[in-house]
């Protein structure tokens, strides 16, 4: 896929992830992840890149990283694998940039501490749905998957490059024969309500996250997205 014969959209690679965690956490800081760190969310990228139910694709311009996004053909199954994968490695990268950001520690013990440490440190993991390795990815009704992330460095803004990176996630989730994508966005002007809803996505339902901002769950069908929404 190309923007102006300019721009490649394409699997990420390792040799990319440093890149695509900088972009990460310095355009998209929300949430616990970004605020651990380059190191934590590499690791974060390089499970999605490992895992049979992730999918991490960049941007390419003249040879640079320039966009990229992160997501799950089936998010349940994604997140067992990485349980199941990753648990280990991310949990001692999560401590040591915890151990340096001292209130964001404390942040993290009130509003996360319990759920994370369930999910990282084992607690659950054996009746969690863990893919053998090798697994290949099972689509089917019910399937539900997420669209996580989505960054275009500034500078290459307004050439349609979050557009090519969102059609070419959901071919293929289409192709995986999966039925619903959703996501989460930020409300007001610090999220991507807009830009979403001109693609074709729906608005289902709101909340409060646990950074205590107001968020919107969107949701599209991978293999009916409006002609007008390409």
């Amino acid at each position: 896929m190309s923007t102006e014969r300019e721009i490649e959209v394409r699997a990420a690679a390792v040799d990319d992830l440093r890149r695509t965690a900088s972009l990460h956490v310095a355009e998209l800081p929300h949430g616990l992840f970004p605020r651990l760190g380059d190191g934590f969310v590499r690791r974060w990228h390089r499970a999605h890149l490992d895992s049979p139910y992730g999918v991490v694709l960049v941007a390419v311009r003249g040879g640079e990283v320039v966009g990229f996004t992160l997501g799950s053909t089936d998010r349940p199954a994604n997140v067992a694998w990485i349980i199941g994968h990753r648990r280990r490695e991310l949990a001692l990268a999560g401590l040591r940039a915890l151990l340096t950001r001292p209130v964001l520690a404390a942040g993290f013990v009130r509003s996360r501490g319990p759920r994370y440490a369930q999910r990282l440190l084992g607690r659950g993991a054996a009746t969690a749905r863990v893919a053998g390795p090798g697994a290949v990815p099972e689509a089917g009704f019910g399937v539900i998957a997420v669209l996580e992330a989505i960054v275009v460095a500034p500078e290459h803004r307004g050439r349609a490059i979050g557009t090519e990176l969102t059609d070419a996630f959901l071919s293929i989730v289409g192709a995986a024969g999966v039925g619903r994508v959703e996501l989460v966005t930020k409300a007001g002007t610090r999220g991507a309500a807009g830009f979403y809803e001109r693609a074709g996505w729906r608005r289902v339902g709101d909340h409060v996250d646990r950074d205590g901002d107001e968020v919107h769950t969107y949701r599209i069908d991978p293999r009916v997205v409006p002609p007008l929404a390409r």
